[in-house]
C-alpha cells in the first residue's frame, strides 16, 4: 500500500531478458531510501514490485510477464517515480494506492496555464465509469485529482511540485503513463454488480 506521494526519482541502469519476464536495475542516484531490504515492496512507476537485490545504490527487481502485460514499456536510462510503502503509523497525504495499474493512458494534451500544466489524459471507455471529476486517480503511481472527464479523457493539473518531484516532466504529448484508479471506486462496482 502507498500514498502515491513519490520519494524518489530513478533511472534505470540495466535490464536483462529471462524468458519473456525481466530483470530491472534502477540507480538511485546517490539519494537513499528508507530503509529498504531485499523482499520490501516499492512503488516504481506506480507498480508494486518486490526488490530482489540491493547493489549500494541499485535495486533490481524482478518483473513478471503479466505484469510487463499491463504497464507501459521499460527503456535504459528511463526515469522512475520511486515510492516506499505506507508504514501504518504514518501519514497519508494522497490517496491509497495499492501498486496495480489499471491500463496504460495516453497524454492527449499538455497546456500551460499560469503556474501549472493541464494534462489531458486518455482512458478507454471501460475505465471512465471510476473516474468521477474530483476523484482520485494515480499516473505513474503520482497522486492527482481529477478536474473534469470528457468522454475518455480526464484532465489533470500538475503544480510546479508535482513536476519537479516526478517523472511526469520528462513525459510528452502521446506518451504514456501507468493510470491506477482509486481503490473505493473499484471496490464499490465490484459490490454493486453482484
Amino acid at each position: 500500500m502507498f500514498t502515491g506521494i513519490i520519494e524518489s526519482i530513478g533511472i534505470i541502469e540495466s535490464m536483462d531478458k529471462e524468458g519473456e519476464d525481466l530483470k530491472v536495475n534502477v540507480n538511485l542516484n546517490g539519494k537513499k531510501l528508507q530503509d529498504i531490504n531485499i523482499g520490501d515492496s516499492i512503488s516504481v512507476n506506480g507498480i508494486c514490485l518486490t526488490v530482489s537485490d540491493i547493489y549500494e545504490d541499485l535495486l533490481s527487481f524482478d518483473i513478471s510477464k503479466e505484469t510487463l502485460s499491463r504497464t507501459s514499456p521499460f527503456e535504459i536510462s528511463q526515469k522512475l517515480n520511486l515510492e516506499t510503502s505506507l508504514r501504518y503509523n504514518g501519514k497519508v497525504s494522497g490517496h491509497f494506492v495499492t501498486g496495480h495499474v489499471d491500463e496504460v493512458g495516453f497524454i492527449r494534451s499538455i497546456e500551460k496555464k499560469d503556474m501549472c500544466e493541464v494534462w489531458g489524459v486518455e482512458v478507454s471507455k471501460k475505465l471512465m465509469k471510476f473516474i468521477p471529476e474530483k476523484g482520485s486517480v494515480a499516473l505513474n503511481g503520482t497522486s492527482l485529482t481529477v478536474n473534469h472527464v470528457v468522454e475518455n479523457i480526464f484532465y489533470i493539473n500538475l503544480i510546479p511540485h508535482t513536476l519537479l518531484s516526478t517523472n511526469l516532466s520528462s513525459l510528452k504529448i502521446g506518451g504514456m503513463v501507468n493510470i491506477e484508479i482509486d481503490m473505493i471506486a473499484r471496490y464499490l462496482q465490484n459490490l454493486c454488480t453482484k
